[in-house]
Formats: structure tokens, C-alpha cells, sequence
């Protein structure tokens, strides 16, 4: 059973914050921004899809769900399995 590493799950709320912030700021000062906001929305969809599922089913799970999993119980939605979030375990040769 495999685990998402808490780096990962660290950066994609790191990511979707600059992307509100970027948003924010194209409305409120110039559109220019908007540029920015939708490369940090591109690239918290590739986050999204690439390492924030499920280890077991790969099912996609939702950051807010992830993050109640640092420090709770949390199985997943799809498959039931239990969802673990942890260092990233370095392969052994």
C-alpha cells in the first residue's frame, strides 16, 4: 500500500494559493496578471492529476480531503481503503 507524500500535498496548497492571489490581483490592478493565474491553475491540475489520488484506486481525492488526512482516519470515497499521508520513501536498490 503506497502513500502520498505530505511535500506534495504541501506544494499543491502552495500552487492554488497563487493562483487566488494572481487571480485577485488581475481583477483588481491589470489583466495581465490573469497570464500567471491561469499557468499556476495549469499547473495545480497537473499536481492534481499526476499525485494527488488515491494509492489504491487511483481515483482522484480532493485537497481538502488530503489534508484532513495528514492528522485523521481518512479512507477513500471510491474503494474504501484507507488513505495514508507521509514522507516519500526513498527506493531501495
Amino acid at each position: 500500500m503506497g502513500c502520498i507524500a505530505i511535500k506534495k500535498l504541501y506544494f499543491a496548497w502552495v500552487i492554488a494559493c497563487l493562483f487566488t492571489i494572481f487571480l485577485i490581483l488581475s481583477f483588481a490592478i491589470s489583466l495581465w496578471f490573469l497570464i500567471i493565474s491561469i499557468i499556476f491553475m495549469i499547473m495545480y491540475i497537473v499536481i492534481s492529476f499526476k499525485y494527488l489520488n488515491c494509492p489504491n484506486c487511483n481515483k482522484s481525492e480532493s485537497l481538502i480531503n488530503l489534508t484532513y488526512a495528514v492528522n485523521h482516519r481518512y479512507y477513500c470515497r471510491f474503494c474504501g481503503e484507507k488513505i495514508t499521508i507521509g514522507k516519500e520513501k526513498k527506493s531501495e536498490k
